[in-house]
């Protein structure tokens, strides 16, 4: 009898799961459970005998394996892979994230059909940003990955894009800026095959400013900022609007125009007012915070600081009360208020949770300035290198180089923009 796969693998996983039996239960001693799960995801073939060794251990025979599915069996099973993909929706509603884990990562194991498969390319979606809300960042990866060498992904360019996007924020997350560059550009190569207004182009180009400004390409983020403008306009109201007038704020500061820069943080700023975005409104406040004590009116600045003290009142977390006493120490190095840098820089705290690589080298370079104005140049000079070091360990190599410049030169030097003030999206 032949061996017709996927639908003798999909037989012998509903047997033995109804039994309650593991695939290592199913394996044996002269099985690997790694390819009873090959042969259940339709993988591989096996031999006659092996067939028959996986029949009598089900307590069934290879001919009852081996039975076709009707077109009824398969819609039942269909709908029932939907229900508990909206299972693991509500799970994740309800932030029980170990739990959608569980559902998602079953409904992936089941869909193996061919008239299965946008199913399973939503259930590894979700479980890829599963994996994200965990914090597990190499399964995050892996599962990304994974599905953007999905037929599904390769085929679908707003597929294509989602995954290309998740990833190159996840990578520059990761500091790690020249893949996410890298996957960034895919994501914008294949969104410019979609019509003007689709926000799948708006998020590629905000991946790929942000991880230019951040790598150090300023030049090119100018000119990408300019473009990011005009698609900005047909977007609705709404986090990617905002986070696009954002992104292009930081193009516009490091080519010269902090004016501009402050009002369109300002106006992003009134856009997220009215989202559920907790996170990414306390970023953009730090952002457009930072960007005017770098360079904005002293009034200006020092109202937004004290918004910021307000919100890290509310919201008590460790990233929250370093990322407090970096805008602090600004405050006070703007004012010449040397005592107060050096008190506000001890509470910079370079192992809080939820700083990335490259926040935690702009936490250094903060905490070199404060250091030098207190006048303890050898601490100054460790934390100058520090910086830079961490810098050019994400590929940061424009700060890194800026940071070696203040090192030697004593201070900033200039009245240009200062590029470790700018915080993107």
């Amino acid at each position: 009898m032949t061996i017709e796969q996927p639908a003798f693998g999909k037989r012998v996983r509903e047997v033995r799961r109804a039994q309650g039996l593991s695939q290592g239960d199913l394996a044996g001693d002269d099985l690997s459970p790694s390819y009873v799960s090959l042969v259940e995801n339709g993988r591989r073939i096996p031999s006659a005998k092996i067939a028959r060794s996986i029949a009598e251990r089900l307590g069934t025979t290879v001919e009852a394996l081996c039975a076709t599915d009707r077109p009824g069996d398969r819609l039942t099973q269909r709908l029932d892979l939907v229900g508990q993909l909206v299972a693991a929706r509500a799970s994740q509603l309800a932030g029980d994230w170990p739990a959608a884990l569980r559902q998602l990562e079953s409904v992936v194991e089941q869909s193996g059909g061919a008239d299965q498969d946008e199913v399973r390319w939503e259930a590894r979606w979700e479980l890829a940003t599963v994996l994200g809300r965990l914090d597990d960042p190499a399964r995050h990866e892996a599962a990304l990955r994974r599905l953007l060498d999905d037929p599904l992904t390769r085929s679908a360019p707003v597929l294509h894009a989602r995954v290309a996007i998740e990833l190159a924020q996840l990578l520059r997350a990761a500091g790690r800026l020249s893949d996410g560059v890298r996957f960034a550009e895919e994501a914008v190569r294949v969104t410019a095959e979609l019509e003007p207004g689709r926000p799948e182009r708006a998020q590629a180009q905000v991946a790929l400013l942000s991880a230019s400004v951040d790598s150090g390409e300023w030049s090119r983020a100018e000119q990408l900022g300019a473009e990011l403008l005009t698609e900005v306009a047909p977007l609705p109201a709404g986090e990617l609007r905002a986070g696009a007038l954002w992104a292009a704020a930081g193009a516009q500061y490091l080519g010269g125009h902090p004016d501009r820069a402050l009002e369109l943080l300002a106006e992003a700023e009134q856009l997220l007012a009215a989202t559920d975005g907790v996170r990414l409104r306390l970023r953009l406040a730090r952002a457009r915070t930072l960007l005017a004590l770098a360079s904005g009116p002293a009034d200006d600045a020092d109202a937004l600081l004290a918004r910021a003290r307000q919100a890290a009142a509310l919201v008590d977390t460790p990233s929250g009360r370093t990322w407090l006493a970096l805008l602090e120490t600004a405050a006070a190095l703007r004012h010449n208020d040397r005592m107060a840098a050096t008190d506000h820089a001890t509470a910079i705290d370079l192992d809080a949770g939820e700083l990335s690589p490259l926040d935690r080298a702009r936490c250094l370079l903060h905490l070199a300035r404060a250091h030098r104005a207190g006048g303890d140049e050898e601490a100054a000079e460790a934390d100058f290198k520090l910086a830079a070091e961490g810098y050019e360990k994400v590929g940061a190599f424009r700060l890194a180089l800026e940071s070696w410049r203040e090192l030697s030169a004593g201070g900033r030097g200039g009245e240009g923009p200062d590029p470790h003030a700018v915080l993107m999206p």
